[in-house]
């Protein structure tokens, strides 16, 4: 290989290495969110907020799995999606939920499953509280508010 090649081989191989860098990668290995499941306690809509008792805030659950995947309890019914965020800068990033798959049971009100299923694919942004324990999700037209189990 002439000096030149090695050049341009070398200048390759760092461009490579700079746009993986640069790569988001579903479940940050080193995310806070890694391996933590929360529970439903607060549901905020036009100003309005409502607080979950402790039987249903147990039924609204998501688990947010290392490698990306997103497991929900959602009152009577399971769902599953993946997700994606940034690391939080000053205890806020963004995030984004694909399509919530999940079994379709009618679950008696109140309840809060299918509301999360159609909106988390809209999420936008999330926020952890300092101490870890309380975590944000803001969607299109629903702030959802969760503790960690």
């Amino acid at each position: 290989m002439t000096t030149k090649n090695l050049r341009n081989f070398g200048l390759a191989g760092l461009a490579a290495l700079t746009l993986a860098g640069c790569e988001s990668l579903p479940g940050n290995v080193y995310h806070p969110l890694n391996g933590t499941t929360w529970r439903l306690v607060d549901v905020e809509t036009s100003g309005t907020s409502t607080r979950l008792n402790p039987e249903l805030q147990a039924r609204h659950t998501l688990t947010f799995e290392r490698g990306g995947r997103l497991n929900m309890q959602l009152d009577c019914n399971r769902g599953s999606a993946s997700w994606e965020a940034s690391l939080p800068q000053t205890y806020n990033g963004s995030i984004s939920i694909s399509q919530v798959a999940s079994t379709r049971a009618f679950c008696p009100d109140p309840t809060f499953g299918e509301a999360l299923a159609a909106d988390l694919p809209s999420s936008s942004a999330y926020t952890l509280t300092p101490d870890g324990r309380g975590l944000v999700i803001r969607t299109a037209r629903i702030v959802y508010a969760f503790e960690r189990n």
